[in-house]
């Protein structure tokens, strides 16, 4: 009984969703920078992982205004997050993960986040850092987001309040956390959502990245210096939208993208099961990598692919084997990768047990 009351007692210090943060909330990280380019850091990212569906929950209130924040991150299906879903990720050989952050519905009119969620968002950090990973916070499922050129102002207005508010949360945080500005920025419900974009959504992109940059780095310390991603249009790994990035002047840089290749095999539930030696499958993806290459690599810019991943259709041996072609290219090509996992379809790790559903996936993840 006293070691039940002890674990007990354990939990709730740890675990707060109400309130001041956790008390033993990790230890910030010194003040240090990493000294080598971007290009180099982009490489030490390695292999990853995403934890999504979970504190990238989003459109919830309007079921249930009452939620509270411990069920509203459960409200997709997965448990809360914990640390041990983290020393499982670490201890399989990856090096870092991504924790997509919807903060829409954590916010009042005016773009203030909710004190309560940006202390769980910290602690859900505290625990991958201190599990020995790199981690990638961003904007993820956010309607203030959807690039109407009407709105445009309003939309900068409403990027540099958040970040600036996540940025001097975050400011004494070293190197091993990373800012991604946006997710998927586009513009919603339009012909325009899935492709490319226009030249003039392209440039709405390149403007939003340019704040995104300058509102983190003016918030100063650790946050002058720390590795900051950036988006082309709904992170599309397609020649005009790549074409269409223009960077802002800043050498702490990485360019992320998200690629699901081909789309019917990685995405569609109802098609493209079969995963073999078609060489025009292959060409495909090859295409991608290459214009990742033409258009960044070999100028010495990173890429970093913060998303891929095919989902499960009961077709194991071929997703395995499109995993292997996957990451080939990715090491063919000096890209880091993170698999998307969002404890759905596309989950390789049973986030209630800490154990992983497709080991032979991690492992070609992994080696």
């Amino acid at each position: 009984m006293e070691k039940f009351i002890a674990l007990l007692l354990s939990f709730f210090m740890t675990v707060s969703f109400t309130g001041e943060p956790a008390a033993n909330f990790a230890q910030q990280p010194a003040t240090t920078v990493y000294e080598e380019s971007a290009f180099d850091f982009a490489k030490t990212l390695g292999c990853g992982i995403n934890l999504g569906n979970s504190l990238d929950v989003a459109h919830m209130l309007q079921y249930n205004p009452n939620v509270s924040l411990a069920e509203y991150e459960k409200s997709w299906g997965n448990p809360l997050i914990a640390k041990e879903q983290f020393t499982a990720i670490h201890d399989a050989g990856f090096q870092t993960v991504r924790i997509p952050v919807s903060w829409d519905e954590h916010m009042d009119a005016n773009g203030t986040i909710q004190k309560e969620f940006l202390d769980r968002v910290q602690e859900v950090v505290d625990m991958a850092l201190d599990s020995g990973l790199y981690v990638i916070i961003d904007t993820h499922h956010e309607d203030w987001l959807n690039l109407d050129l009407s709105k445009k102002e309003e939309i900068k207005d409403r990027l540099s309040i958040v970040w600036n508010q996540i940025a001097l949360r975050f400011q004494n945080y070293d190197y091993h956390l990373v800012f991604e500005g946006m997710n998927e920025p586009r513009l919603q419900n339009s012909q325009y959502e899935w492709n490319s974009g226009t030249a003039e959504l392209r440039d709405f992109v390149n403007e939003l990245n340019t704040l995104f940059v300058s509102t983190v780095r003016s918030t100063g310390q650790n946050n002058q210096s720390r590795f900051l991603m950036i988006c082309p249009y709904c992170h599309r790994a397609e020649e005009d939208a790549l074409k269409g990035l223009k960077l802002p002047n800043d050498d702490r840089l990485i360019v992320a993208v998200h690629l699901y290749e081909p789309s019917d095999f990685c995405l569609d539930a109802n098609s493209g099961k079969s995963w073999g030696s078609d060489a025009n499958k292959l060409q495909a993806m090859e295409q991608k990598f290459s214009l990742l290459k033409d258009y960044f690599v070999s100028k010495n810019i990173p890429v970093v692919i913060t998303e891929f991943g095919c989902v499960d259709k009961g077709n194991k041996q071929d997703r395995i084997d499109w995993t292997r072609d996957f990451v080939g290219y990715c090491r063919k090509f000096g890209i880091s990768y993170l698999w998307w996992d969002n404890g759905g379809d596309f989950r390789i790790l049973n986030r209630e047990t800490g154990a992983w559903a497709y080991p032979e996936i991690v492992k070609i993840l992994t080696e």
